[in-house]
């Protein structure tokens, strides 16, 4: 998929519209997006010595969001607090331009066609969710997504659960070229995950690459 000739280019922008109260913090600075989260943590549940098991079970998925992203290499990390106030929702959303992921020159630019291969190389390689490809079509942008739900073990207070943590990555086709770029959703509320699907629908459905028509844009915090 990443053709002999073709230079590397910068990696557009994506820009999403993210309801309720989102956290931007640089995914290779761990220190720094540590203690970011942690205020704004302290912040939305208390500082009071009764509220440590809450700041914990929001803080700590986070934190792991954080670790996943500087491993996967992430441009951008956004982390949700709040969908709507004094709820917590954890999440994150993770932008990639992924190497060696531009089309043959073959296939042409339109989404159709890299949208097309694409799925015909996951199903090749058979990649984990690709049962779940599902093709969808927003106002400024096409991708083609993808879910998975992963079973983990996690202790708490010497005691050891299995949680259910919900993926869906959303693989966009840059509008004019034969590129794709990731957005990847994650969050460790996996028992709803239907509802958090059409959460992270909405939010791919209208984002928009820049120097398409803009979207309004949440400031994250």
């Amino acid at each position: 998929m990443n053709p002999a000739g073709e230079s590397t280019r910068t990696a557009p922008r994506l820009t999403f519209q993210l309801p309720g109260r989102w956290l931007a913090v640089d995914p290779r600075d761990r220190a720094a997006a540590s203690l970011r989260i942690d205020d704004v943590v302290r912040e939305v549940v208390g500082p009071a010595d009764d509220a440590a098991l809450a700041r914990r079970r929001l803080r700590d998925p986070l934190r792991a969001a954080v670790e996943r992203a500087m491993d996967a290499g992430a441009h951008a990390l956004f982390l949700c607090i709040e969908i709507v106030p004094d709820l917590a929702t954890p999440a994150a959303l993770t932008i990639h331009a992924p190497d060696g992921m531009r089309m043959s020159p073959a296939i042409g630019t339109s989404a159709d066609a890299v949208l097309g291969v694409l799925r015909e190389s996951f199903e090749a390689l058979e990649v984990d969710g690709v049962d779940t490809a599902r093709r969808l079509d927003g106002p400024r942008a096409s991708m083609l997504r993808i879910d998975r739900v992963h079973q983990e073990a996690v202790e708490e207070d010497g005691v050891t659960a299995i949680a259910t943590r919900f993926e869906a990555e959303y693989w966009f086709a840059v509008p004019g070229t034969k590129q794709v770029v990731l957005a990847s959703f994650a969050t460790p509320l996996g028992e709803i995950r239907s509802a958090m699907l059409n959460l992270f629908d909405s939010i791919a459905l209208a984002a928009s690459f820049d120097g398409e028509e803009p979207a309004p844009i949440h400031s994250p915090e």
